[in-house]
């Protein structure tokens, strides 16, 4: 009577658990793709919905902060700017789901503006501040792009929402359609 042992090293594990879940990386696949075809037929309603979710997360962020800051073990100045931040948050997540549609397309593209202002200053101070570090030139091109279109944003609100709105979803579908095909490369690998 002869007796035969598998023995399943680490790699075959995690091979046979990624091939069995082909299906859900080509289910998402394809509803990554399908949310960004929504995002370009229906370009308002999408930013409509990311105003709506990030007005929940800074409700949500805001509410977290302020209960940072009424705990015991942070200290009084650190106390006040949770909290101050925190009501901040809860103020402007309440403003986002609180406003028209054309309110929370001004707002997001205020917001995504400044952040990209702000993003594309700090890239920008730190190409010009790093002499010896390599791609210091990317740095700072990535900075001068960022704030050009932080400034494109505030300046433009509804147009910059437009570009942003239809860059994003061109961004969904391509991820979309890369987790597409790797849901069929690990079937085909699985498979092997």
């Amino acid at each position: 009577m002869s007796s035969k042992t598998d023995t399943a090293t680490p790699v075959s594990e995690t091979l046979d658990s990624v091939s069995k879940s082909w299906l859900l990386v080509l289910i998402l696949g394809i509803a990554t793709s399908a949310a960004g075809i929504s995002a370009l037929n229906h370009p308002v309603r999408a930013y409509g919905t990311i105003a709506v979710l990030f007005g929940m997360w800074l409700i949500f962020s805001g509410i977290i902060s302020i209960i940072r800051g009424l705990a015991s073990h942070v200290d009084g100045g650190l106390r006040v700017m949770f909290v101050l931040s925190g009501t901040v948050s809860l103020f402007l997540g309440s403003s986002f789901l609180h406003a028209t549609i054309v309110e929370k397309l001004a707002l997001l593209s205020l917001y995504i503006g400044i952040v990209f202002l702000l993003r594309g200053a700090i890239d920008l101070v730190a190409g010009f501040s790093s002499h010896e570090t390599a791609g210091r030139g990317w740095t700072i091109f990535m900075g001068i792009l960022g704030m050009i279109a932080g400034l494109y944003m505030i300046n433009n609100p509804f147009a910059g929402a437009a570009v942003w709105i239809s860059t994003m979803a061109w961004v969904l579908i391509f991820f979309g359609i890369l987790e597409i095909v790797g849901a069929f490369k690990i079937r085909a690998l699985s498979r092997a």
